[in-house]
């Protein structure tokens, strides 16, 4: 099997970023986890959405402000998927702002916006944390993800409140 067929038959990263979408849209951006932690996430500006089930892939970008849930759930119901995603998270006084790619779950374009240190070493570590926290938020969120599609909840009435949520104007 070739990296191109393995891409499409993967398709978790795709899965969890459109799945971010419903999240972040069901709840004004506020994500709440089950560790406690409590943040803000949104797509910040770029989205792009692909259904790679016929040759050549189909594939829609949004990009600036002039895009909507309503846009991405189009999408969605016709049969795309994120593939990925500008993001912006902020929880407390720090800010992430990143590309997620689906397919590989990359991490690119990372923008950190934190309180100013009072030297180069302590700004420098504070950067190292910043990065270890995202690290974690994220790491939880994909836990979150997997714990929530693959569970018995999810089969009875998660599903239909994400089919619900596509069918909404």
């Amino acid at each position: 099997m070739n990296d191109e067929a393995i891409r499409k038959q993967n398709t978790f990263g795709r899965d969890f970023l459109t799945w971010l979408c419903y999240k972040t849209d069901q709840s004004a951006g506020k994500i709440e986890m089950a560790s406690g932690d409590i943040f803000f996430l949104w797509i910040d500006g770029k989205i792009v959405m692909e259904d790679d089930r016929s040759a050549p892939p189909n594939i829609v970008s949004y990009t600036g402000d002039d895009f909507t849930n309503q846009d991405i759930k189009l999408a969605v119901r016709a049969g795309k998927k994120a593939r990925e995603a500008r993001l912006r998270i902020e929880k407390g006084q720090n800010t992430w702002t990143f590309t997620l790619r689906g397919d590989r779950m990359e991490l690119s374009g990372l923008k950190i916006d934190m309180p100013k240190a009072a030297d180069k070493d302590e700004q420098f570590f504070g950067r190292i944390m910043c990065i270890e926290s995202l690290n974690i938020l994220l790491d939880g969120l994909y836990t979150e993800f997997l714990m929530d599609v693959h569970s018995e909840q999810w089969k009875t009435a998660g599903y239909q409140k994400f089919q619900k949520w596509l069918k909404t104007a």
